[in-house]
């Protein structure tokens, strides 16, 4: 077949290309390294098989044994699988993309290799640190960091432009700096350390080349360095940080189920947010008929909570035919049960209708377990073309908003039409200067007052509306 090795970009799930997220839909084998953002892999086809190829924590293999497994891997299915390896950042930029090009090309395996947005040049970018401006350089050169203490090294040193760029040199920046100073550097050269660029965990330490040369320095990788008077810039021009510092500290009442607070209050909290819980709604899950699973070509889940309840009373492990989830996290649930679903491109009910009508024959049979409470939306969508048949698994019972939590709040994210109808009751003076946040469409429609929307029907679409939605206000 073909191996795509692909770049995933630096971090931030947004940087990736349209070319490679096409080509991850649809591959069939992925091997993916640690840096790879693992959002993406909610993408993929439902039966596509994972295989995680980066170093482990505490690994004894040498990181040549670990791409000889990897040019196995690639000789093994690329004869006969579309493969995509996916590699942080670019392939090329000292992501040993080239190596892995030519053990295809000498086993007459076709392959492309898809650029990607390299952390060389975002993680700078983020930290408000231009590669190159007229008033500062005219080049600059992109190194690795594991080339510092060698005699025999590829890298001339001699002749090396004012603005460099080093990747991979947290454990030799010491001898880095003792060689740049060597050279005859300025000791107080400005240099800057960028962590976990592009990502919400980024941070920017400006040091210099005489404080890297005495080991004062303590971040962990992964780590971009930029060496050069450009990097004064950084003061100016540090637009992310001051972005993510929008929202550090920021109270959120989270309107969720109990049973669902816990992975969106992480989730939320790790922005360096602080969420005030407030469920508005109580699962009651409702005793169901036992199905012939035989009679029907595609099972349908809306929910996280839908597939616990079933499992505890079908086994859903013989089932032949399809599966369908309305979003990534009902997607995994199933996956824990060695169950493969597919998901549409919105992770709504109309979504998750137009992936069904676009990959499920006309008149199939479906069963869709669902809350009582769902809308008619998806049903209504599908009734024309197939035979539907729900399934109401759990009821939804709504609780009332409290004023108290709310008033301690600066944002109220609103996820549910069912939450959506328990805000809607507070009288306005309550919902005063604040910002309430809905998940999507069904929920807005319950929304009878101000609210922004997100435009990726999750906690983390949430999110990103907010995020979106403080910076241009602070403007």
């Amino acid at each position: 077949m073909v191996v795509y090795i692909v770049g995933a970009g630096p971090g931030d799930l947004e940087l990736i290309t349209i070319k490679a997220k096409g080509l991850i839909e649809n591959a069939e084998v992925i091997l993916y390294d640690k840096l790879v953002n693992k959002e993406i892999l909610n993408w993929a086809l439902p039966d596509c098989e994972f295989i995680y190829v980066g170093k482990r924590e505490k690994d004894s293999k040498t990181s040549q044994s670990i791409q000889k497994d990897i040019n196995s891997l690639i000789q093994k299915y690329g004869k006969s699988k579309r493969v995509v390896r996916l590699k942080g950042g670019d392939p090329l930029i000292f992501g040993r993309g080239g190596e892995e090009a030519q053990i295809c090309a000498r086993n007459k395996i076709p392959f492309e290799i898809i650029p990607g947005i390299s952390s060389a040049i975002a993680a700078p970018a983020y930290a408000g640190i231009p590669v190159s401006h007229r008033d500062f350089n005219s080049s600059f050169a992109i190194l690795t960091g594991h080339e510092s203490d060698k005699d025999d090294s590829a890298i001339d040193w001699k002749h090396l432009p004012e603005t460099l760029i080093i990747l991979m040199g947290v454990k030799k920046i010491k001898e880095t700096a003792l060689k740049l100073l060597d050279l005859g550097r300025d000791p107080s050269t400005p240099v800057a350390a960028v962590y976990r660029g592009t990502t919400i965990k980024q941070k920017t330490v400006i040091t210099s080349l005489e404080k890297l040369a005495k080991g004062d320095f303590s971040l962990t990788p992964p780590i971009v360095f930029i060496v050069g008077s450009i990097v004064t810039l950084h003061k100016e021009l540090n637009w992310y940080e001051r972005k993510l510092n929008t929202i550090s500290g920021k109270n959120i009442v989270l309107t969720r189920a109990k049973t669902h607070l816990k992975e969106s209050k992480e989730l939320i909290e790790s922005y360096g947010m602080k969420v005030i819980s407030m469920p508005l709604i109580e699962l009651i899950f409702k005793d169901f008929k036992s199905y012939n699973l035989d009679r029907f070509d595609a099972i349908i889940f809306t929910s996280v909570e839908g597939v616990k309840r079933v499992k505890e009373k079908l086994d859903l492990k013989d089932f032949k035919g399809k599966f369908f989830a309305i979003g990534p996290k009902t997607k995994n649930k199933l996956k824990e049960l060695g169950l493969n679903a597919s998901i549409g491109k919105s992770y709504n009910s109309n979504g998750l209708a137009e992936h069904i009508i676009n990959n499920l024959s006309n008149g199939s049979k479906i069963l869709a377990f669902r809350s009582s409470a769902a809308s008619d939306v998806l049903k209504n969508k599908l009734a024309d073309k197939y035979e539907i048949m729900e399934e109401y698994v759990y009821d939804i019972k709504r609780l009332p908003a409290d004023p108290e939590k709310i008033k301690k709040g600066d944002a109220v994210f609103v996820v549910s039409a069912s939450c959506a109808k328990s805000i809607a009751e507070l009288e306005p003076s309550i919902l005063k200067e604040k910002t309430l946040v809905s998940i999507g469409p069904e929920t807005s429609k319950n929304l009878p007052i101000p609210h922004i929307a997100a435009s990726e029907f999750t906690i983390q679409g949430m999110i990103n509306v907010y995020f979106d939605y403080l910076w241009q206000e602070s403007k």
